[in-house]
């Protein structure tokens, strides 16, 4: 169980702000939040110390770039000590491979794959089947994307007014 940050209000919205554009000035991001830059900077440098902030990317649109072919593959491994993280990270080390989760259920591991095509996802499949710790998969391939958006939802994450007071230093 993850225990949950102490953040405050200003620091949710400043996540907020970068979810929705991480290319956002600081200049910007003091404007809106009607803080000082220099305290926009700090509680952005703390976001990052802290690993709430894990790194800013570009949203690219896999089918402008020829990569619309998705499939989710559900791996049935063999059990052994530590056998989640070696065979995790073994299918996550397959070019293509965007997501690997070890879960608890009828299957020990779902593969999220991006491919340009059935026959460049099916090289992808084989890579997961040749391996000796895979017994069996099973895939689904996507016919229509309807939502595909990692960016988190702040709604419901508690925020508090205690870090304020400390985060204000900067101002």
């Amino acid at each position: 169980m993850s225990i949950a940050p102490r953040l405050d209000e200003i620091d949710k919205k400043i996540l907020e702000i970068l979810q929705e554009d991480c290319k956002v000035s600081l200049e910007e991001v003091a404007k809106k939040l009607k803080i000082s830059k220099s305290a926009a900077r700090y509680r952005i440098k703390k976001l990052e110390n802290d690993k709430i902030i894990l790194g800013y990317y570009a949203k690219l649109n896999p089918a402008k770039l020829g990569n619309d072919h998705v499939s989710i593959t559900l791996i049935d491994a063999k059990y052994g000590p530590g056998y989640h993280e070696k065979v995790g990270k073994r299918i996550a080390s397959i070019h293509g491979v965007c997501g690997v989760y070890y879960v608890l259920g009828q299957y020990d591991f779902v593969a999220f794959t991006r491919s340009s095509s059935a026959a460049e996802f099916m090289q992808k499949l084989k890579q997961m089947m040749n391996m000796r710790e895979v017994e069996r998969t099973r895939t689904q391939v996507v016919a229509e994307v309807i939502k595909d958006d990692h960016r988190i939802d702040l709604t419901n994450i508690p925020f508090t007014n205690s870090h304020m007071n400390q985060s204000k230093k900067g101002e």
